[in-house]
């Protein structure tokens, strides 16, 4: 592993004095991310291929499979292919992307320690943890999470967020003592209302289960004198100490992927590769500013002429495309990511996301081109809504474009 990073440093050296130099740090990440993926670029190609005919469990398994494979060059060229869809080209790479991010957020179909469900992290959104569980220690899938992440990083994909800021301080070597932690990264509620009772100056009525809590995690017996003091322990105990092991692996994994240098010369990197929930919402303007709209529009509204291809296609490229814009005006957050993943692959908005007015049914997508194709047909909003949401929602079951 260690000849690997090495290599990985000597490898960005050219482009050292730019991502380092540059202000801005997506940029920086950008940089970094070409100049690793370029230097690579002769490796054995890495083969990602997932049969959408199959259950979600095997799907999923098939995707944990490949990243839980050891002393792999994760800066390899990237193949990916769906089994069962037409789909080809960088579309695919793109929604596979997306997909492992998607899956480490809201659990894969994997039967750990008899949950239908298994996620790697657990807790409310901004707060994130790594799971306590054995078992996902055991099979190595914090090391899997850290090269997902990092792996998605480095083709331009989605970022993982909603990560404790206290498990980022932790992760990139904070020390204990600085750590940021809040009642809110601690997942466990009993454990919560434990460090609640402890922190305030009420009468301590749980006191024996509070008792056999400390004596557990080899605290002292609370009395009034050590009971602020063993309310801040409880906390850095349930949210850093339990999950040492887990932080540990997921860096490894994360290291894994290449992408370590960057992140500790340019630490102002790790918020993008981990931003707050909040930050990582789509806004309709943000969509809006990222749209290549049809020349029809254009010449419709600035000079009023007519192309030649008559009057009333025209008018069907401006009212669908006002429909479109209405849509995604009026869209709810997961409305919005679920649009652009069924545009261009995943929930990462282009710099031009195109809109074609054509002869069809349905709403279709060509995501390597990341083009958008609609209907002329439609005349009323509410139909066009409805069919533009059937189509969207099939981007997490199968690839949802033609």
């Amino acid at each position: 592993m260690e000849e690997r990073e090495d290599s990985t440093m000597s490898t960005t050296c050219g482009a050292v004095s730019e991502w380092r130099a540059v202000s801005d740090p997506k940029q920086a990440g950008w940089l970094f991310s070409q100049d690793l993926l370029h230097s690579n670029r002769n490796s054995i190609n890495l083969f990602l291929s997932v049969d959408i005919r199959q259950d979600k469990e095997e799907q999923d398994q098939t995707l944990i499979k490949f990243y839980k494979r050891d002393n792999v060059r994760w800066t390899s060229p990237l193949r990916c292919k769906l089994l069962g869809d037409v789909a080809s080209g960088s579309g695919v790479d793109r929604h596979m992307m997306s997909t492992v991010i998607f899956k480490l957020m809201s659990g894969f179909h994997i039967n750990l320690e008899n949950a239908a469900i298994t996620k790697v992290f657990e807790g409310e959104p901004d707060h994130l943890v790594p799971s306590v569980s054995e078992s996902l220690l055991d099979n190595n899938m914090f090391a899997v999470a850290g090269r997902m992440i990092g792996h998605s990083f480095l083709h331009h994909g989605p970022s993982f967020p909603g990560l404790s800021p206290a498990i980022i301080h932790i992760l990139f070597g904070g020390s204990l003592e600085t750590t940021p932690v809040t009642i809110r990264d601690c997942p466990d509620l009993d454990v919560r209302d434990a460090v609640k009772m402890l922190d305030g100056d009420a009468e301590l009525n749980e006191f024996d289960a509070i008792h056999q809590l400390c004596l557990s995690w080899d605290l002292p017996a609370p009395n009034a004198t050590n009971r602020k003091w063993l309310s801040k322990k409880l906390l850095l105990h349930a949210v850093i100490e339990q999950t040492r092991r887990q932080i540990n692996q997921f860096r490894k994994g994360l290291k894994e992927t290449g992408l370590w240098p960057l992140l500790v010369h340019r630490r102002d990197v790790i918020p993008i590769l981990f931003p707050r929930e909040s930050e990582a919402q789509v806004t309709p303007q943000m969509v809006l500013d990222c749209i290549t709209w049809p020349t029809s529009i254009t010449v419709f509204f600035e000079s009023y002429k007519v192309e030649d291809d008559g009057e009333s296609n025209v008018m069907d490229v401006c009212r669908v495309s006002g429909y479109l814009k209405t849509f995604i005006e009026n869209a709810s957050p997961a409305e919005l990511k679920s649009l652009i993943k069924f545009w261009i692959g995943w929930e990462v908005p282009a710099t031009e996301m195109k809109v074609e007015i054509v002869e069809a049914t349905l709403p279709t997508a060509s995501t390597c081109f990341e083009k958008l194709r609609l209907p002329r047909h439609y005349t009323v909003y509410k139909a066009f809504r409805q069919d533009l949401c059937a189509c969207i929602s099939t981007s997490y079951s199968g690839f949802g474009c033609a």
